[in-house]
């Protein structure tokens, strides 16, 4: 005796797809409201215009940051490394709180050495700088 064999009917393949906006939505919620944002602060400074004053500063409270024609920094007037800055002024500034870093950039110098000498001020925690340009300087 041969025993035939039915397939069942109403099994198919297909996968219910009703609930799945729900569940990117509510994961869209999820990570909405999950997420966190890094609040970066650059350095705050007070650029020049109608709002500006001038105020006089006494000499031994600067320090001059020069960055030449061909991208050579000097700290002081004497030839400076980049990657020291940070650590000089960090030692000055522990010095003398009153101290304010003028950053004095010739117009044909790179614009990102004087990027590279603002990030290393930055992270010496230097508050009180200024920006000129070298031929602006006297």
């Amino acid at each position: 005796m041969a025993v035939k064999f039915r397939r069942k009917q109403g099994l198919g393949d297909d996968i219910s797809t009703a609930s799945m906006s729900d569940i990117a939505f509510l994961l869209l919620i999820f990570f909405l409201v999950s997420t966190i944002f890094a609040d970066e602060y650059g350095l705050p400074m007070v650029l020049p215009g109608q709002a500006s004053e001038t105020a006089q500063i006494n000499p031994k409270n600067i320090l001059n940051i020069d960055v030449q024609a061909n991208n050579l920094v000097t700290l002081g007037g004497a030839p400076f490394q980049v990657a020291n800055i940070e650590f000089e002024v960090r030692r000055r500034v522990a010095e003398n709180e009153k101290l304010v870093i003028q950053l004095r950039c010739h117009s044909q110098s790179s614009y990102n050495t004087m990027i590279d000498v603002l990030d290393e001020l930055q992270k010496a925690g230097a508050t009180k700088i200024s920006i000129k340009g070298l031929d602006q300087a006297e």
